[in-house]
């Protein structure tokens, strides 16, 4: 009797000791799941307090440790912003891939991507992104007109500016930028094809005369002409609707007129036609910096005075 009492007993203790092994295997997974997400937030946290003080670097680093741990679509976004801010644009638009990879509806990860593909000069492909991005904010059609501008597709430009206007209405920039391509096109159309046609294949005398309405802007701003110098610029953007330096001149004129709104509209405008000029950047942030200082405005004012040094 105790020997088969034994049997018994033993038999339990084998049919319970998987159970305990496999509950403590539950409990192990469980604590190390736990320490792995912990970890990966103390680096993902200290990634975005080192971005919020420009330390790009570091932030990189702490986002890299990330990866190794969960290599997500948050991670390669945070990563494509710091190597943006790096102008390291080759890697950002890696990063940024990745991202739209694993998320292509995220509207945050694609205009990563678009502006990302716009200082590459990728023009063909940042239009691609950014149609994408109109599905999902049809607001978005007013940078996709810029893009077509920059690319001398002002009908293009257009057609999205007055579907934009159908659908929700322009912003003052917007409204600014459809006036401006309404002349430029009313214009051409006055114009007779041949020559028309001699214009598009003659880039150098149109590159002279860009110089020279420019230095007619520069001595107009120089002797405090701040009108004349409007008047001017809207002359240059009926041709050179993409020249960054008119939007710049024009802001400047704008400050000088205490129009402190008004210049702000124009610089971030023209930002968007500079490719790889870090020093017109640096005037258009200048610009910046005293149009917010103007309004009161400090916490803008300190952020485009980081933007210069």
């Amino acid at each position: 009797m105790k020997k088969y009492m034994y049997i018994f007993i033993f038999s339990g203790m084998l049919f319970s000791i998987p159970e305990i092994v496999h509950a403590q295997e539950e409990e192990s997974a469980e604590i190390s799941l736990e320490e792995n997400i912990d970890e990966f937030q103390e680096h993902f946290f200290e990634a975005l307090k080192q971005r919020g003080i420009e330390n790009y670097d570091r932030a990189i680093d702490e986002l890299l440790k990330c990866k190794k741990i969960d290599d997500n679509a948050s991670v390669s976004f945070e990563l494509g912003k710091n190597y943006y801010s790096r102008k390291e644009y080759d890697l950002a638009k890696e990063s940024f891939e990745r991202a739209v990879t694993k998320k292509p509806q995220n509207q945050w990860f694609l205009l990563g991507l678009f502006n990302t593909q716009l200082k590459l000069n990728e023009r063909e492909e940042a239009l691609d992104t950014g149609k994408k991005i109109v599905s999902l904010n049809p607001k978005f059609r007013e940078d996709v007109a810029k893009v077509y501008i920059g690319m001398r597709e002002y009908k293009k430009a257009l057609k999205e500016l007055e579907k934009l206007e159908k659908n929700g209405g322009l912003s003052l920039m917007a409204a600014n930028m459809k006036n401006m391509l309404e002349k430029q096109l009313h214009k051409n159309q006055n114009s007779s094809g041949d020559v028309a046609e001699v214009i598009n294949q003659t880039p150098k005398p149109r590159a002279d005369a860009n110089s020279k309405i420019l230095e007619q802007i520069e001595e107009a701003l120089e002797t405090d002409a701040f009108t004349d110098a409007i008047r001017l610029v809207k002359i240059g953007l009926g041709d050179f609707p993409s020249q960054p330096k008119l939007y710049l001149y024009n802001a400047k004129a704008l400050n000088a007129l205490k129009e402190y709104k008004k210049a702000i509209e124009m610089l971030e405008i023209g930002l968007d036609y500079i490719i790889e000029d870090t020093k017109l950047e640096k005037e258009f942030y200048q610009a910046f910096v005293v149009a917010y200082k103007k309004m009161g405005n400090s916490k803008k004012e300190n952020y485009y005075r980081k933007k210069i040094q």
